[in-house]
C-alpha cells in the first residue's frame, strides 16, 4: 500500500466542500495510504474533528496534520476577492520539503473521481511540478478589458517562447527540488516585481516562475474544469466514467446558488451524500435559491439591454431611412 501525501489550504467558509473533496479521495483510493496536510489560520477543535472525520471514518492508516499559518505575515499581499489562504500552497517546500519529497495540492473545490495513485506517482522528469493545462486560458487572452490587455501582454511573450498556462488549482509538487530554489520568500519577492501585471495571484505566479519547468499532464481527466466539460458536451456519464479530477472552478459550485449549474453538478452531490450535512445543505441551498434576487436581477439586466438595443436599432432605421430618401 503506497502512500499518496496531500495539501489543502483552505478557511472556514470553504469546509464542507473540503468536507465532500476529501471524501471523494478517500472513497476512490482506499487501497492507498493517505496523509493529508491541512494548511489553515482559523480552524477551532470543531472543524478539525470535522475533517478527520472525512479522512479516518471506515478506513485504516490515514493520517491528517494540521498547520496553523500565521496569516499576518501575508496580510498586505493582494488576493483581490480570493482569500489569503492561495498563498499557503508557495509555502509548502518550506513546511514539508525536509520530510516529503512530494505532494499532491488540490482546491477544496475538486472532487477526485477516480483512484489517483498513477497521476501522484508520476514520473518528474528534472520538472518541479505537473499541473494540467488551465483550458480557460485562451477565452481569458481573447477578453476585451483594460486588465486582460495588461495580463495579455505580459503573458504573450511567455506563450510565443512555447508556455503552456496551467491551473494551480491540481498541483503535483516535487519538494524536494522546490525547497533547494524557490524559499517562500522568494515567491513573494517576485510577486512584488510582478503583481501589478497578472489577474491570478498565486496561479500567475507560478506560471511566470515555472512554466519550464511544469509537466503538463491531460487536463480533460486530472482538472477538468466544469464549465469547459459542458461546453465540449460532456454528460454526468461521461464525468463519472471519464474524470479522475474535476474541478468547480470560478462560479460554477453546486453549493452556491447562482445561475451557473450544469447537470454535471449532480458529481458532487453524490459525493456529498456521504457527509453529515447533506440534507441541511440541500434544504440550504433550496431555501437560498427561492428567496435569491439572481434570476430576476439578471432578467431585469437582460430587459434593460433588450430596450437599450432595440432604441438604438430604431435610430439607426431612421438613419438609414433619411439617408435612402435622399439618395
Amino acid at each position: 500500500m503506497g502512500r499518496i501525501n496531500i495539501a489543502i489550504a483552505l478557511n472556514r467558509k470553504v469546509l464542507r466542500p473540503a468536507y465532500v473533496m476529501i471524501r471523494s479521495l478517500v472513497k476512490n483510493n482506499n487501497s492507498h495510504q493517505l496523509y493529508v496536510y491541512v494548511l489553515h489560520s482559523e480552524l477551532n477543535e470543531k472543524d478539525r474533528l470535522l475533517l478527520q472525520d472525512a479522512l479516518l471514518r471506515d478506513t485504516k492508516g490515514n493520517q491528517m496534520k494540521f498547520i496553523e499559518i500565521n496569516i499576518t505575515t501575508i496580510s498586505e499581499l493582494p488576493h483581490k476577492y480570493w482569500p489569503l489562504e492561495i498563498y499557503f500552497r508557495l509555502m509548502l517546500p518550506e513546511l514539508l520539503g525536509g520530510e516529503i519529497d512530494r505532494i499532491l495540492y488540490l482546491d477544496t473545490d475538486v472532487i477526485v473521481n477516480k483512484d489517483i495513485s498513477d497521476f501522484y506517482n508520476t514520473d518528474f522528469e528534472d520538472n518541479l511540478l505537473v499541473a494540467a493545462k488551465d483550458a480557460g486560458f485562451d477565452e481569458r487572452v481573447a477578453m476585451d478589458t483594460p486588465e486582460a490587455h495588461v495580463w495579455n501582454a505580459f503573458f504573450g511573450k511567455f506563450v510565443e517562447d512555447g508556455m503552456i498556462y496551467f491551473c494551480s488549482g491540481v498541483l503535483l509538487m516535487n519538494l524536494s527540488g522546490l525547497k533547494q530554489e524557490f524559499p517562500f520568500q522568494k515567491y513573494i519577492d517576485t510577486f512584488c516585481l510582478i503583481s501589478d501585471k497578472v489577474a491570478f495571484p498565486d496561479q500567475d505566479l507560478l506560471n511566470y516562475m515555472h512554466y519550464k519547468q511544469t509537466k503538463i499532464v491531460d487536463e480533460r481527466k486530472f482538472g477538468l474544469l466544469v464549465d469547459k466539460a459542458y461546453e465540449m458536451g460532456m454528460t454526468y456519464e461521461d464525468v463519472c466514467s471519464n474524470v479522475s479530477i474535476l474541478h468547480f472552478a470560478g462560479y460554477s459550485k453546486p453549493w452556491l446558488v447562482n445561475l451557473i449549474q450544469y447537470d454535471i453538478g449532480k458529481v458532487w452531490w453524490e459525493y456529498a451524500k456521504d457527509s453529515p450535512f447533506y440534507w441541511e445543505l440541500l434544504e440550504t441551498v433550496f431555501y437560498d435559491s427561492m428567496e435569491s434576487s439572481i434570476v430576476e436581477d439578471k432578467l431585469q439586466e437582460l430587459m434593460t439591454e433588450n430596450s437599450e438595443l432595440k432604441e438604438l436599432l430604431n435610430r439607426c432605421q431612421t438613419i438609414i431611412r433619411k439617408f435612402s430618401a435622399n439618395a
